[in-house]
């Protein structure tokens, strides 16, 4: 990918490299360009708009074209700095994260939780899941573990039937999330109600505390944010007719682990950790 190009007369700079050699992100201010293969980009493109059309919380496509062999289109910044950036300001300076910080958090979520919603019952399957969560990858990596993963996602999805299928971001963590809204839309597929939301909750856990690892816990809730946290989600989801979440955060936790612990080689310390939590947590292996 080039590292600057100009379109409508701006000048946007490389930022990232997705999918590599398909994708790329660039900047110019507050606008982000996302340039890609037609057949990736139509996809992410064809997601966004449906996220916007249902009420998601997600930045504004502003314009929309080609450039050379590649689609395009731009979107407006959300911000500068995301949760994960905040909460682990509020770590550095604190010790914790403040309330008021953790309450604008909660209600992005719901905002984003609410409108996912909307989309029960567009699409949806066990398979679409089993692959949107890299289940396969996993027990290529973990081959003599293959029948206790397989295993043990068959008793989730049986946990989790009373769910519908929604459209769902796929990496819903804080690092994705900014007080203004959601971004990075192109891991997204269609996947039990509330999987996304337990994996925001989870996702610190799979960041070991020590910083010897490549990438480390810089953030933790305390006890009290979890059980509110938990709270929200699970009014929200008896108001609308639907089981409480935190009864299954087990079976979700497991989905989002697989997914975390997939495709990561090039961080071998990561790795080992995520692959020790997993079968420890989840597969009844002592390392």
């Amino acid at each position: 990918m080039e590292q600057e190009i100009i379109i409508d007369g701006k000048t946007f700079s490389l930022v990232s490299v997705q999918r590599p050699g398909t994708t790329a992100v660039y900047r110019c201010g507050n606008l982000y360009l996302r340039l890609g293969a037609k057949n990736e980009l139509e996809r992410d493109l064809l997601l966004h708009e449906q996220m916007t059309a249902n009420g998601f919380p997600v930045a504004k496509i502003l314009s929309k074209g080609e450039y050379k062999n590649y689609l395009y289109f731009i979107e407006e910044s959300l911000g500068e700095k995301h949760f994960g950036d905040l909460f682990a300001e509020d770590i550095k300076n604190t010790g914790n994260i403040s309330n008021s910080l953790f309450e604008t958090f909660l209600k992005i979520t719901n905002e984003f939780a609410t409108a996912q919603l909307k989309t029960a019952g567009q699409r949806g399957s066990v398979d679409e899941f089993f692959e949107g969560i890299c289940l396969a990858t996993l027990c290529k990596e973990l081959p003599e573990y293959a029948m206790r993963i397989e295993k043990r996602f068959s008793e989730a999805m049986t946990h989790l039937a009373s769910f519908p299928f929604v459209l769902t971001h796929g990496d819903f963590n804080p690092h994705n999330l900014y007080p203004t809204g959601v971004i990075d839309l192109e891991d997204s597929f269609f996947g039990p109600a509330g999987y996304d939301l337990i994996t925001n909750l989870v996702h610190i856990n799979y960041f070991p505390p020590s910083s010897d690892y490549e990438f480390f816990q810089e953030y933790i809730f305390n006890d009290d944010q979890k059980q509110r946290y938990l709270d929200v989600v699970d009014t929200l989801y008896q108001s609308k007719g639907l089981p409480a979440l935190s009864p299954c955060l087990p079976d979700f936790e497991f989905c989002r682990a697989v997914w975390s612990a997939v495709k990561i080689e090039k961080y071998p310390k990561l790795q080992k950790f995520r692959y020790d939590l997993l079968q420890e947590k989840f597969l009844k292996v002592s390392s």
